[in-house]
């Protein structure tokens, strides 16, 4: 991967596509300020706020009360997690730095994944890219701020969109964890589509060699075909000759 970095230099990829790089980053912080105002709304309204304590092998964590926003469907329920999106995860102290790792990761690496894809494809990054490298990384950068400074008070990732009246024991969420799912989500669907036509277009291709053989077979033979006419008709002329000559 290194390799197809030569000849690239970062200025001219930035000079070119500034545009795109400031929407991207604008966007992400959009994101990241309407994730940690709700998450701050949510904590100071959810109230009166208790902290459970860890039994020394987890975390401590907070609750505070739940109130119905549509019934049947939506209510705003307040925790805090050390885990994983969803609830998912243990609250021990090594899961969490595990998840503060994958966070930074994320945060690192998706601008070097951009970054690879205009060195491979030499081409404007779609739209589609754009819309998923917001997501994923605006989401990211608010659960990333939770997971590495709440330690306190709040002491974990804020979470508060519960959807159990809907799906008992969906895990409660905040808006970075919908935003990074949405993101892989239409990401897996846009891999699928570009698969299918990679497909496609090498049944194309394999279709069009094979035309463009045959023609080239049907071309051999009729050369091969007017050389044999043109033998005979040369062998005809000389004994045509010969016959006139005698």
């Amino acid at each position: 991967m290194f390799k197809m970095f030569k000849g690239i230099k970062v200025k001219e990829i930035l000079k070119e596509h500034y545009k795109e790089i400031l929407l991207m980053i604008g966007f992400s912080i959009l994101l990241l300020i309407i994730d940690q105002a709700t998450k701050w709304i949510a904590y100071n309204s959810l109230g009166p706020i208790r902290t459970i304590e860890g039994n020394g092998n987890t975390l401590p964590h907070q609750v505070g009360t739940s109130i119905e926003i549509i019934p049947g469907l939506l209510n705003f329920t307040l925790v805090t997690n050390n885990g994983a999106a969803f609830g998912m995860g243990s609250d021990t102290e090594w899961m969490r730095g595990i998840f503060i790792l994958i966070s930074w990761l994320v945060f690192i690496l998706v601008p070097f994944y951009l970054y690879y894809y205009y060195v491979k494809y030499k081409k404007n990054v779609k739209v589609i890219y754009m819309i998923i490298g917001i997501l994923i990384y605006g989401g990211n950068l608010g659960n990333l701020i939770d997971r590495t400074f709440y330690w306190d008070n709040p002491c974990g990732v804020i979470d508060f969109i519960d959807i159990s009246p809907l799906i008992p024991g969906f895990g409660i969420f905040n808006l970075a964890d919908a935003f990074v799912v949405i993101g892989v989500f239409i990401f897996l669907i846009v891999m699928i589509i570009e698969l299918f036509k990679g497909d496609e277009n090498s049944k194309e291709k394999e279709e069009v060699n094979k035309i463009k053989s045959d023609a080239n077979t049907n071309n051999s033979e009729v050369i091969e075909t007017k050389e044999v006419v043109d033998n005979d008709v040369s062998i005809d002329n000389e004994e045509n000759k010969e016959v006139k000559t005698n």
